[in-house]
């Protein structure tokens, strides 16, 4: 990984660091999210306000987005 050119790099895998390489590496972009795996919204526990998913546990939400940026 320490010699790969990356297309983009994205710092921060909430919502939409993670819609955005998903978008990305769906156009076959080489993509690199970078997060620290601590979302500030994580202690919650439920968000609002977010098209198709109001309701949802913010950690099920990241879970989701980062299982389908990995695929």
């Amino acid at each position: 990984m320490e010699n790969t050119l990356w297309d983009a790099v994205i710092i921060g895998g909430g919502a939409a660091g993670l819609s955005a390489g998903v978008v990305l590496a769906r156009a076959r972009f080489a993509t690199l999210v970078v997060d620290a795996g601590e979302p500030r919204n994580g202690p919650a526990g439920h968000m609002h306000g977010y098209l198709t998913r109001d309701g949802m546990a913010p950690k099920e939400f990241l879970a989701t987005g980062r299982d389908e940026f990995t695929r």
